[in-house]
């Protein structure tokens, strides 16, 4: 028996020092017993049980390669990622798993096998699909640890239950969060996506706006933002998207309230939001013939462009160190969104992504 458990605590051990290298975010595939499978990211910290030879067993995911059960009362094998197996009782009620249906509790007895994997954290470089930033706004730890990319600081603002395990609410004239971002890491061509939700807007956008975020060139000559408000600077209203170097995109009145356009007002609920960029041009698959700088994409479908400039050479004046806000500063003053919003799974990608299959919620 003291041999099993040492054997088990040098293996544990040994997985440790390799987990130290990866992220909190962790892959999950549960197979049901009904046939079906879930896929999304394990939000749970422990998988708790115990053994023969430890009554009290709290693993930490990025260990475990799979849990397979047989049976509905808990009884499970596990398998860590140093390839070590063990039989145990899993002692959880439900393994919650954050899915593009929100947060799903997994009941233990529905549960076939239980499988992770976890990719390795990234401060400055892109992962193997291009993904160089990628903020969940689970919680305030985020913020210092997000999921890829450099580490921010939270500064207020609260975490709620948002499109797909929790969000940041960032309520009027409140300044949330801060990252810096290392020189270069906008290119010639990249993509900013993230869900919205600007339910809670209390008045008119003449009188109110909300902005999601906005990165701003430490010499102050140059942005990427996204607001909803009634002028851009520019007299255009409506959802705005600024990418440094090329005009603003407006919709107008494209989302127009009841009747007079100076009552409009965004789409209530949870969006897909997305700007896309390219010095060498984008193509649809609606537009072959044409080429555009830069585009905007609302639940996966473009509804904004910037005619194809040639001579346009990216966001180069974010070339240099820039700040990413949530959600702005202008200048050296406060002027952050007017009224309420929220903001849920920002990812920046270093390529023209256009196909959002998640964009869709029906």
């Amino acid at each position: 028996m003291k041999h099993k458990l040492l054997f088990f605590l040098f293996a544990a051990a040994s997985c440790a020092l390799a987990a130290e290298k990866l992220p909190a975010t962790i892959s999950a595939t549960a197979s049901l017993k009904d046939g079906s499978t879930v896929k999304g990211e394990f939000i749970g910290k422990r998988i708790v049980g115990s053994t023969i030879f430890m009554e009290k067993l709290a693993l930490d995911p990025t260990l475990v390669k799979n849990v397979s059960f047989s049976g509905t009362n808990g009884d499970a094998k596990v398998e860590l990622t140093s390839g070590d197996r063990f039989a145990m009782k899993v002692q959880n009620g439900g393994f919650p798993i954050r899915t593009i249906l929100g947060e799903l509790k997994v009941p233990r007895k529905s549960v076939r096998s239980l499988a992770f994997s976890a990719s390795q954290h990234s401060t400055c470089g892109a992962d193997n699909n291009g993904l160089i930033f990628h903020c969940t706004f689970e919680d305030e730890a985020s913020f210092s640890n997000p999921a890829i990319g450099p580490s921010g600081t939270f500064k207020g603002g609260h975490i709620v239950p948002g499109i797909i395990g929790n969000a940041l609410f960032i309520p009027a004239h409140t300044s949330c969060g801060v990252f810096n971002l290392p020189e270069k890491f906008l290119g010639e061509a990249g993509t900013i996506e993230f869900w919205g939700n600007v339910s809670k807007i209390r008045a008119p956008l003449s009188k109110l706006g909300s902005r999601f975020f906005e990165i701003l060139a430490l010499s102050k000559r140059g942005e990427i933002s996204q607001d909803w408000n009634s002028n851009n600077g520019s007299g255009g209203s409506g959802l705005t998207f600024r990418v440094d170097g090329l005009s603003p995109m407006v919709t107008g009145s494209f989302f127009a309230g009841p009747s007079d356009p100076r009552f409009l007002r965004p789409p209530s609920g949870w969006h897909h939001y997305a700007v896309i960029w390219d010095v060498k041009g984008i193509k649809l698959d609606s537009e072959p013939d044409k080429r555009y700088s830069a585009i905007v994409m609302f639940d996966g479908n473009c509804i904004l462009t910037v005619p194809f400039t040639p001579e346009w050479k990216g966001p180069t004046n974010l070339d240099g160190k820039s700040t990413l806000f949530f959600p702005n500063r202008e200048d050296e003053m406060p002027y952050y969104t007017k009224d309420d919003c929220f903001i849920d799974e920002f990812k920046i990608w270093n390529f023209a992504k256009t196909e959002f299959k998640e964009a869709s919620q029906d």
